[in-house]
């Protein structure tokens, strides 16, 4: 098969990271917001994974997990009301730093 008969493979984006707050007050009200987000997001069609969680190693760090179908669907889910309320409260947090990145999959082994 030649490269103009192929179709191009869709690449699964994965999302990891971490939001540092400076307590666990802030935390608080991020994970009050983070339900909702959780909820809405969930519901979108090219969603397959979305999470946020405490690391039992620091109480004031929320780790990011998330799977999307491709870039496009977390793009669309970057323009959602429920994205733009919840980064409104991220911004208003006091934050003590944050690291997340997008990541392309191109294939998933199971292994459990």
């Amino acid at each position: 098969m030649n490269g103009a008969n192929r179709k191009r493979k869709r690449k699964m984006i994965i999302v990891g990271g971490y939001i540092d707050m400076e307590s666990e007050a802030e935390i608080a009200a991020i994970l009050e917001a983070g339900n909702e987000m959780v909820a809405e997001t969930l519901k979108e069609s090219g969603c397959v994974d979305y999470c946020f969680s405490i690391d039992i190693g620091n109480p004031c760090r929320i780790r990011l997990f998330e799977v999307w179908i491709d870039q496009n669907a977390l793009d669309a889910h970057m323009q959602t009301p429920h994205m733009a309320k919840f980064m409104g409260t991220i911004m208003e947090a006091k934050r003590a730093g944050a690291s997340v990145s997008a990541y392309e999959a191109g294939g998933a082994t199971k292994l459990m």
